[in-house]
């Protein structure tokens, strides 16, 4: 048994370079689809793509995992959200016209696959036999190596005008979103791991190779650049704050210890960006800038049209609205045990009120304690021992928290929520003494 937890481990290693894979493969595999049947898909009514299979495929096998390794909190956890899914589902039957069976499973099944990757990778980085420098060295190529590739998903695209606008509204066409179908996904993948990227390029050590410096130093500034193309409000957040987060760190150890290596290496991504953004200037066939610039003024214009709700919530407010008030009227089951997934035709895409709307009182706890229960472990560590590692997973939790309130789809994406459960893991791993000390629970 332990030789085959010990095969799986590897596996799930691989699997962290093999991801971000699937990502650019989505997409691209729901483009040609559309190309193929000449209409658009919708995204209420996404296809099964091949991606999706294999992850539902790594889910197997992070309960296998869970079985073999006999964790039994994990079991647990993941016991209590089957509960409150199933009390959701009893309530669709009892107290309402709508049922279905495919969206409520669905659902639930994501979010327990983002679950699994925090218990179960958690449990892998404590049994790795590595040193906490080493598995942080390994988690930081892995993560260079994801942010390169997904920022080029976005870059080379673009060059070709090949790809998805990320809006196609009232407003006209405006934003760059590359091969990636949903691009609140591709945004809070890379606002969760550009922090962590910028931080490990400037913390390289002095006399690092340059096969490892260049990847290091592209990996933030092509990502920075991506996420100008992508253009939604929270793009521009994310990148205000990856940069000026470590910013004023390097700069208060400049002032401090006349130490002039963090604000150097943080010099050398922005003038990175600077030529990525020309390059696209000069040899794309839109104006980058020009697009940029409509992206930003968007929200004031939406704003003064339509108010500043909309212009925030981009009229989510108005599905919260409907929704809420049909949890308010559903009784006492209901404000338990929800709504259920299955009576809504479509979706709020604001996740801790889709969570308590969905599952209820009840269903809130179970899906959430832990990922609250982890946020406060972090909050305490930081305060403990502040340095700029610990600042960039916080400026990356945050951002990635304040959009599933906001905006959604995190805790039900196997996208975006992969990376945040990975977040979480790693965020208990930087302050454990060595990755054995790892504890979630």
């Amino acid at each position: 048994m332990q030789k085959a937890a010990q095969k799986l481990e590897k596996l799930f290693f691989l699997f962290l370079l093999i991801n971000p894979l699937l990502d650019v493969l989505s997409g691209a595999y729901i483009m040609l689809i559309e190309v193929l049947s000449g209409s658009s898909v919708s995204q209420f009514d996404m296809p099964m793509t091949p991606s999706l299979l294999i992850r539902m495929f790594f889910l197997l096998l992070f309960a296998l995992y869970a079985l073999i390794v006999v964790d039994k909190k994990a079991i647990l956890t993941m016991a209590g959200i089957g509960v409150a899914w199933a009390l959701s589902v009893a309530g669709e039957f009892l107290y309402f016209y709508r049922f279905d069976l495919m969206s409520d499973l669905t659902y639930i099944v994501r979010f327990a696959y983002n679950v699994a990757v925090l218990v179960v990778y958690a449990r892998v980085f404590q049994r790795c036999g590595m040193t906490r420098e080493q598995l942080m060295k390994k988690l930081a190529d892995t993560f260079v190596f994801s942010l390169n590739l997904l920022s080029l998903a976005i870059l080379i695209p673009y060059l070709f005008q090949i790809g998805y606008s990320t809006y196609a509204d009232r407003f006209g066409y405006r934003g760059f979103r590359g091969f990636f179908y949903s691009g609140n996904d591709i945004t809070a993948i890379m606002m969760t791991l550009l922090p962590l990227c910028v931080c490990f390029f400037m913390q390289l050590p002095r006399g690092t190779s340059r096969k490892r410096f260049i990847p290091y130093a592209t990996a933030p500034a092509f990502t920075l650049v991506a996420m100008c193309l992508i253009g939604t409000k929270t793009a521009f957040i994310g990148v205000g704050a990856a940069v000026a987060a470590p910013l004023i760190f390097a700069l208060a150890e400049l002032f401090r210890k006349k130490d002039r290596t963090l604000i150097v290496r943080l010099i050398i991504v922005l003038i990175i960006f600077g030529l990525t953004l020309g390059c696209l200037m000069l040899f794309a066939s839109a104006n980058v800038l020009t697009m940029i610039s409509e992206s930003l003024q968007a929200a004031g214009d939406i704003s003064e049209r339509e108010g500043a709700a909309t212009a925030l919530l981009s009229g989510r407010q108005d599905k919260l609205k409907r929704a809420f008030d049909q949890y308010r009227d559903g009784g006492l089951y209901c404000v338990l045990f929800g709504l259920g997934r299955g009576t809504q035709q479509y979706v709020v895409e604001m996740d801790v009120f889709e969570v308590l709307l969905y599952y209820g009182l009840f269903g809130a706890a179970a899906l959430l304690w832990l990922y609250f229960k982890l946020g406060v472990q972090f909050l305490i560590d930081l305060f403990r021992r502040f340095d700029l590692m610990g600042l960039c997973i916080a400026v990356a939790l945050a951002l990635c928290a304040g959009y599933l309130i906001i905006a959604g789809h995190v805790l039900f994406s196997v996208s975006s929520g992969f990376y945040f459960a990975l977040m979480l893991a790693v965020s208990r791993l930087y302050y454990a003494p060595q990755p054995k000390d790892l504890r979630i629970y």
